[in-house]
């Protein structure tokens, strides 16, 4: 069930995205203000974001979301239908814009249209990362790294959600998969080696719960 988070501070206008949007089997997860969307993200695999909020605005919103090498799809919502504000949100990184009123068929649809291009171009890059599920390829600058498919599955899996943690027994779950038999221990050696073949602490370890995909990490000399 694809997850889209919902920035929207009307309430009556949040309450019937997040009523059609289960009707069409997406989990909806709302929020009313910039600093709870934020926060909320990392579960999302779309978002459709309002540009007018209480704390800040959309394009504020978008511009930390990009700084943060976060490529998920972003989908805007604005009464500010004019041509200016439209290009101001799609040259900021938006991946669609939408002028209110808008019509609930034809916004699942381009949110569906944004879900197939993700999951088609099956690429995340993050500065020197690039991850290419597809070819089977990742690359750091000009350096194709020598991955298993595991070992790519699991780089492809948190680096979809950047800084959620995740617990061993989450990736134990999702990557190994539920008929896996095995120990947690699995994913610690994991993490140790492809922390080694990728050069640079992408995956952080979370106190208490496990690792995280950290898109824009330091190198020994910069730390």
């Amino acid at each position: 069930m694809p997850q889209v988070l919902i920035v929207e501070d009307d309430e009556r206008q949040s309450l019937m995205l997040c009523k059609y949007l289960k009707s069409q089997q997406y989990e909806a997860i709302p929020a009313r203000t910039g600093q709870e969307a934020l926060r909320e993200i990392h579960q999302a695999e779309v978002v459709i974001l309002d540009v007018n909020l209480p704390d800040m605005n959309g394009f504020d919103i978008l511009a930390h979301i990009r700084e943060s090498k976060n490529h998920i799809p972003v989908l805007m919502l604005s009464v500010l239908s004019d041509t200016p504000y439209k290009v101001r949100g799609l040259k900021g990184g938006a991946d669609d814009y939408l002028p209110k009123p808008y019509d609930l068929v034809e916004l699942e649809a381009r949110i569906e249209a944004l879900i197939r291009r993700k999951n088609y171009t099956e690429q995340l890059q993050f500065d020197a990362l690039l991850i290419n599920r597809t070819e089977h390829q990742v690359k750091v600058g000009d350096q194709v790294l020598d991955l298993s498919k595991l070992e790519l599955d699991f780089l492809w899996y948190v680096a979809q959600k950047p800084e959620k943690a995740f617990s061993r027994e989450e990736l134990l779950e999702n990557v190994w998969g539920p008929q896996f038999d095995g120990v947690e221990r699995v994913v610690d050696v994991m993490v140790v080696a492809l922390r080694k073949k990728l050069g640079r602490n992408y995956l952080e370890t979370v106190r208490g719960i496990g690792y995280r995909f950290n898109p824009a990490p330091m190198t020994e000399a910069e730390s």
